[in-house]
């Protein structure tokens, strides 16, 4: 009855704040609630965990194993916030014709009865029940466990009561597979041997060990790999089992090694399965992915998995794409290509000292909401004052690599999204959702390339840059411009001409762009898909400083024949240069102007270069010379290019800037509070992060505000507690108030109510 009262008095005053106040709006740029954020490296997730019980960081980028939590829950220091993980956890096998340490046998993993059974050794509940300790949602397909019942058929959902795995755990299934393939102990040594004219081994000799990769740094990986191990060779499978961390098993199970049979992989995945492109499409075999490989002649192993995953990704609707992800579950299952487990359900730790967090959806704590809105406090025991130290993270590795083209890891992101942020922003409680950020607004159309016969429909999509948005120097902090269209389209041609980078998805489509004016700038795709509104701008970078390090000059001509150029050819030059920027085009001593007399086009896969000078107009005969920029450095390295990270790390619409990196286990990123982000610092009431559009002429404007749903999200969490077992309605970012931490009540009412009608991040006209 009191909670019921409470809540009443709560929307009362929600209420006649409304009628009686005016609605603020915040000046720009004002203070951060922290100056500062360390991003510490740990080698484990329980050394993560030690620390956030010392004292030491403020939470750490991993959810809690179930005796972290059985802990935490018994120390009133450390809140709790829940979290179904958009990732997954599963065996990874390598589905190639061979792998280098057995040339020219071909795979036993590559024969689809033995997938079979592989998948029928992994007892998946053991994992779910005895393992993680029910702090996690069993998956088979490969989309995360928040996903599945909108993306995967009903029927391979674990969730549907009529579900059915056609692979469940039985050892004595997983037998009568591998004897249906031929793997059959001819010799009764207690070893299988290959079938009789099997390829490279053909006289039918012991199976060679299989190579299971085992990471030993996470412990309920360790057990599955494991046990799968044991059961296999169980089984009369003989295994060669290597426990090692990820940094000495990355090389030999992704580029450049593929050496390997199965491997115990985890992947934090994006909000719609269109992660399955890089993942398993054969267009990256041997690069991202590394697992669907390739058949005897070299051919894609799984043409229909392949297509299925084109249809995602070049979907024109999201029922289209949701129907190729069920057909892709279909095949998946069919092949047995890989072995998903579960999706972690569990909760972050963080510090009792921390208030105003965002525990994003399929996320968790480390989003940039958090990083904008939280602070911390000193000794809330005994003077609740906002501390002056930064706020301290903990990643559960140290990164591999600190590069903006060819980092790939979880924890390398911890750092680089900090300072390299995403063009747009995804509303943290419903990821269907984009938020304007340094893009203040898009629009995607489509237009009618002319060039082919008979033309074709693709897409484009115009994107409007924020304007103010600063370019912020390293160790200083200080501005040094404004990001414009130019920066923009620098970073996709960039990027474009490195294709073995591991975000070469978002580049890969582009076929053209053209600056409108220094704040709009139009993509042009070479096919049509409903996801390239989001491709191309990410991570941004600073042009001008990029050039300088990491590229020269350089220039091309070609000569007419003595006749005029005419509209509508193409000239191809430089193939063997890396072209990341055409400066200028000349006939003789006329500068041509780009979009009157002529377009630049990218030539595509496999040249993967911005070097097609299109003309668009008749041109008189003379000498044409394309004045260009060129890749000079091998962007490979921790950082890029090897440069010291002070070269290129120049943050653009980020929410920090670096101060000092210290790389490896036991290191440290020091961030600086970017006190020049583009928008102001958000009240704490903020709580729902609803952005609000306003006019309907492109670039549309529009407002954060503390408003009815902030109140409404304070509400449902009223009364709740972090510090000990959370009941079903608690909701970390309605606590941010440092008065009464770790429990939803009165005093963040009355904060929530002071900042009542504040209105924020309105772009500037």
């Amino acid at each position: 009855m009191k909670k019921t009262i409470s809540a009443i008095l709560v929307a009362l005053a929600v209420v006649l704040i409304v009628s009686m106040q005016p609605l603020p709006t915040l000046a720009a740029n004002g203070p951060r609630h922290t100056p500062g954020l360390d991003v510490n490296f740990y080698q484990t997730p329980d050394k993560a965990y030690d620390a956030l019980k010392n004292g030491d960081i403020d939470f750490f980028q991993w959810a809690l194993t179930y005796e972290q939590l059985q802990d935490a829950l018994a120390d009133p220091m450390i809140q709790l916030a829940p979290i179904d993980e958009n990732g997954m956890w599963q065996i990874d096998v390598n589905n190639n014709y061979t792998i280098k340490d057995y040339p020219g046998i071909r795979s036993p993993t590559n024969d689809l009865n033995f997938r079979k059974a592989m998948t029928c050794a992994v007892d998946k509940d053991w994992i779910l029940n005895d393992v993680v300790k029910g702090l996690g949602t069993r998956i088979d397909v490969p989309i995360a466990g928040p996903q599945v019942s909108g993306w995967a058929p009903p029927e391979y959902d674990p969730l549907n009561p009529l579900y059915d795995f056609p692979y469940e755990f039985n050892m004595t299934k997983a037998a009568e597979y591998l004897t249906a393939g031929g793997f059959i102990d001819t010799d009764i040594d207690g070893i299988r041997n290959y079938p009789v004219g099997w390829p490279g081994k053909e006289l039918g000799p012991n199976l060679n060990p299989l190579k299971g990769k085992i990471r030993n740094d996470h412990a309920p990986r360790m057990q599955a790999g494991m046990a799968l191990a044991a059961n296999l060779i169980s089984l009369g499978v003989p295994v060669d089992s290597q426990l090692d961390s990820s940094s000495v098993l990355f090389p030999i199970v992704m580029s450049p090694g593929f050496n390997y049979h199965f491997y115990t992989g985890g992947y934090s995945v994006g909000r719609y399965p269109t992660y399955w492109l890089t993942m398993f499409h054969s267009d990256y075999w041997a690069g991202q992915n590394y697992v669907t490989g390739h058949n005897a002649t070299g051919q894609p192993n799984y043409p229909i998995f392949d297509e299925c995953i084109h249809n995602i990704y070049y979907a024109e609707s999201m029922g289209d794409a949701i129907q190729a992800a069920k057909d892709g579950c279909v095949e998946f299952m069919n092949q047995a290509i890989n072995i998903p487990i579960w999706t972690s359900r569990s909760f972050w730790g963080y510090s009792k000292y921390a208030a105003a967090i965002v525990n994003m959806y399929g996320y968790g704590l480390e989003n940039i909401f958090t990083f904008l809105h939280s602070y911390k406090l000193d000794d809330p025991a005994t003077v609740p004052n906002e501390s002056t130290q930064p706020l301290r993270f903990g990643t559960v590795n140290a990164p591999l690599a600190l590069n903006q083209l060819y980092s790939q890891w979880y924890f390398d992101y911890a750092v680089l999204d900090r300072i390299f942020p995403a063009g747009q922003l995804v509303e943290p409680y419903n990821l269907a959702t984009d938020n304007p950020g340094v893009i203040q607004d898009w629009e995607v159309s489509t237009w009618t390339d002319t060039t082919v016969d008979p033309p074709v429909e693709k897409t484009k999509v115009t994107y409007w840059i924020r304007k103010g948005v600063k370019i912020v120097a390293p160790v200083t902090g200080a501005a040094v411009r404004d990001y414009k269209a130019k920066d923009l389209e620098f970073l996709n041609w960039y990027g474009y001409a490195f294709p073995d980078g591991w975000l070469i998805s978002g580049w890969q489509d582009v076929e053209k762009t053209h600056i409108v004016n220094d704040y709009q700038i139009e993509f042009y795709f070479s096919s049509k898909s409903m996801w390239f509104y989001g491709a191309p701008p990410y991570p941004l970078v600073s042009r001008v400083e990029w050039l300088a390090a990491l590229c020269g000059p350089a220039s091309a001509s070609f000569v007419s024949d003595g006749t005029d150029f005419p509209a509508s050819t193409k000239y191809e030059f430089t193939p063997a240069d890396k072209v990341v920027e055409i400066v200028s085009v000349t006939r003789d001593a006329t500068l041509l102007t780009e979009g009157v007399d002529y377009e630049i086009l990218a030539a595509g896969s496999p040249t993967f270069m911005r070097n097609i000078i299109h003309f668009l107009v008749n041109q008189p005969a003379g000498t044409i010379t394309v004045n260009y920029y060129k890749s000079t450095v091998d962007p490979h390295g921790y950082f890029i290019g090897g440069l010291p990270w002070t070269t290129t790390w120049y943050s653009v619409g980020g929410a920090y800037y670096p101060i000092n990196i210290l790389t490896g286990v036991g290191g440290v990123a020091s961030l600086g509070a970017n006190t020049n982000y583009f928008h102001e610092t958000p009240p704490k009431g903020e709580i729902d992060w609803m952005w609000t559009w306003t006019g309907s002429t492109k670039p549309r404007s529009g407002y954060y505000q503390v408003f009815l749903f902030d109140a409404v999200k304070l509400l449902g969490a009223y009364c709740a507690r972090g510090d000990s077992t959370p009941p079903a309605n608690w909701f970390p970012g309605a606590d941010i108030d440092a008065s009464d931490l770790c429990h939803v009540g009165l005093f963040d009412a009355v904060t929530l109510l002071g900042d009542y009608g504040l209105k924020y991040g309105i772009p500037p006209p």
